[in-house]
């Protein structure tokens, strides 16, 4: 198994696209029930393998995530090729990132950027990244603090 298995609401809420996943694998109604009643092997296995091509599936259409502490933010471009991280912190420890708005922070905030190749599957690690705290976010989000780094280390000209 590559991520996890579905929750059973999960599951419930792909029923229809379930019964043609097992309809594809030679899994028809009356064969499913009766493997269901005797808590065969195969039951698992099966969900497993749904579960990792539904997951795969979604996890390929993820772009964008973010993860706040009180002490920092970190967002997440997730490339074909590379992810790109944008951090923000403050020097000043009496602001919090959860509750304080950016416009608190004035002059108190160290932004950096970052990337790197995917060391694993580019889904396995967006999929790590939202197991660790991470929240989907959209392009317009990333983009923003992309400006405020990019504006961050422009020099000043007179």
């Amino acid at each position: 198994m590559k991520y996890r298995s579905l929750t059973d609401e999960e599951l419930n809420e792909l029923e229809t696209e379930f019964k043609h996943f097992l309809i594809t694998n030679n899994v028809y109604t009356e064969e499913w029930e009766e493997l269901n009643k005797k808590k065969d092997v195969r039951v698992q296995e099966l969900v497993d393998l749904f579960s990792d091509l539904v997951l795969d599936k979604a996890l390929k259409n993820i772009n964008y995530l973010e993860h706040i502490t009180a002490s920092d933010i970190k967002a997440f471009g997730c490339f074909e090729n590379e992810m790109v991280l944008i951090g923000i912190t403050s020097s000043n420890n009496e602001l919090d990132f959860t509750k304080n708005s950016l416009a608190d922070f004035n002059d108190d905030l160290d932004i950096f950027k970052t990337s790197k190749g995917y060391s694993e599957d580019r889904e396995e690690e967006v999929f790590q990244l939202l197991e660790s705290g991470c929240s989907i976010i959209d392009e317009e989000r990333f983009k923003k603090l992309e400006l405020a780094y990019t504006y961050s280390t422009k020099s000043i000209k007179n």
